[in-house]
């Protein structure tokens, strides 16, 4: 018989066994059902606290994968995962769930290759199919995408999330018209799903009327003041062709010097292709100065605008139009033909990336060249960082109404947060950097700060406030070169109604 002192310690520690088996018991289902409400925090806690207390539980490593992907966390949301299918490679659940974080990471073949896997095993298997689709959709080749969703809508016609796919790759494709329907009957069949409700606004937005206006007024420490008005028109003309006309007046003043600029635009545009839009323009704009003789000039712009991807845009553009920016400018009647090219690509929810690059030529012989570059990282939720570089150089430096340095160069950190309290959208934009007016010239601070405040109502209404302030050499085109103390503000009011 084993003695009284053996036998209590053998029973405490089966007691505290016991108790700890019950805690993770009720732990995994309270953090299960934090889960479903989309309780994040509250998830991750539950699941964290099931994983401390058994670091094999499959349940809690998906979950935690899960909730990683979703937070941005791509390296330790894929080993996490990568973990729980050692523990359960058969889990298919599991593989879809890599398989879209894998795509959210860029990593398209890997991505591609665990949806291939599923539907071998599970052909019908709606995600799955889902989750094919979508990764050839990001990859860019829309054409592909559309069949594979049309394909997978014959297995499952009344999935929302098929649904959904279809309609946004051919809203992507610029086929608008197309895609209504589609994202009407998703959002009758989820219509608490946020993308179902916003796609079925914009796709319905697209074939209807839009009004838009634009007032600006801004003024900088060198005296230099403007205020102007724009007003757009657009409306479609059926099979996805657009039309827009566009109203503007333009005011600036320096001392006893002022001018106005006013004129109006028609455009069209039209798909080209299965991922690119056509824009063409025609138009005129009269300049006003005073003192001066008053000139008419015609306007003009071309341009292509192509998706990349899921989430990359490019276009290229060319305009003909009147430099007009301040007073002493509209006096002169410059004209410049320029031609612009941008781009935007976010590979992945966490980064993104822009760049621009132009050359301007103007009617007295000068010619400007520019580019810019910028990155962003999202650190937190609704918080990103990155650096961005301007440059722009003239061909002449003239001081007779215009700044015109034979190379500016900026170089700075940006911080931007964005967040909706209340229903209203906020967004913030600072940065800090140096800047070199001319070349061979010692470097200036140089920082800017823009807010941005809007509320969006209805299928695609919005109303919204935008304010600058910098003290950046880039924001002025006036006469001679700034100084130090140099200062730059706007504001501004955006308005937009589908009629």
């Amino acid at each position: 018989m084993r003695s009284s002192w053996l036998v209590a310690p053998a029973r405490l520690l089966g007691v505290a066994t016991l108790v700890a088996a019950g805690r993770l018991g009720a732990q995994l289902p309270a953090a299960e059902d934090a889960f479903r409400r989309g309780d994040r925090a509250a998830a991750r806690a539950g699941f964290e606290q099931v994983l401390a207390g058994d670091s094999l539980n499959v349940t809690a490593l998906y979950r935690l994968a899960v909730l990683d992907g979703w937070d941005g966390q791509f390296s330790r949301s894929l080993e996490r995962f990568a973990r729980a299918r050692r523990l359960d490679p058969s889990d298919e659940d599991i593989m879809v769930s890599e398989a879209a974080v894998l795509g959210w990471a860029g990593k398209v073949a890997a991505c591609n290759a665990l949806y291939d896997s599923v539907i071998a095993r599970s052909p019908d298997r709606a995600d799955a199919l889902a989750g094919q689709a979508r990764a050839v959709a990001w990859g860019g080749d829309l054409g592909r995408a559309e069949r594979l969703w049309r394909a997978a809508l014959d297995k499952h016609p009344d999935d929302a999330e098929l649904l959904v796919g279809l309609a946004q790759t051919l809203y992507w494709r610029g086929r608008p018209g197309l895609a209504a329907p589609y994202a009407a009957r998703a959002r009758h069949l989820a219509p608490a799903d946020s993308t179902a409700v916003k796609l079925d606004r914009d796709a319905h937005a697209a074939l209807r009327p839009t009004f838009e206006t634009a007032t600006d007024g801004g003024g900088d420490s060198e005296n230099n003041d403007g205020w102007s008005e724009e007003a757009t028109y657009t409306a479609p003309l059926g099979a996805d062709w657009h039309a827009a006309l566009t109203g503007l007046w333009h005011r600036a003043t320096l001392g006893a010097t002022a001018g106005a600029s006013y004129g109006a635009d028609a455009s069209v545009s039209a798909p080209l292709g299965q991922s690119t839009v056509l824009r063409a323009g025609l138009g005129g704009r009269q300049l006003n100065p005073s003192p001066g003789p008053v000139a008419t000039l015609p306007t003009g712009e071309l341009g292509v605008d192509v998706r990349l991807a899921h989430d990359g845009n490019a276009s290229v553009e060319y305009a003909h139009a009147p430099f007009d920016e301040t007073a002493l400018l509209i006096a002169r009647g410059l004209v410049t033909d320029g031609v612009d090219l941008s781009l935007e690509y976010s590979p992945s929810p966490s980064w993104s990336v822009s760049g621009t690059a132009g050359g301007t030529w103007l009617t007295d012989g000068n010619r400007r060249l520019s580019g810019t570059a910028a990155a962003l990282v999202r650190v937190v939720h609704g918080v990103q960082v990155g650096p961005a570089v301007q440059v722009l150089s003239y061909r002449t430096d003239y001081d007779d109404g215009y700044f015109a340095p034979d190379r500016f160069t900026v170089v700075e950190g940006r911080l931007v947060g964005t967040a909706q309290p209340g229903g209203w959208s906020l967004r913030a934009d600072a940065g800090v950097g140096a800047q070199q007016v001319v070349s061979g010239a010692a470097e200036q601070g140089e920082w800017h700060f823009g807010l941005t405040l809007s509320r969006e109502w209805g299928s695609d209404n919005e109303i919204g406030l935008v304010a600058v302030i910098t003290n950046s050499a880039a924001a002025t085109s006036t006469t001679g070169l700034p100084s130090e103390a140099y200062r730059y503000q706007s504001i501004g009011l955006r308005f937009r109604r589908t009629l």
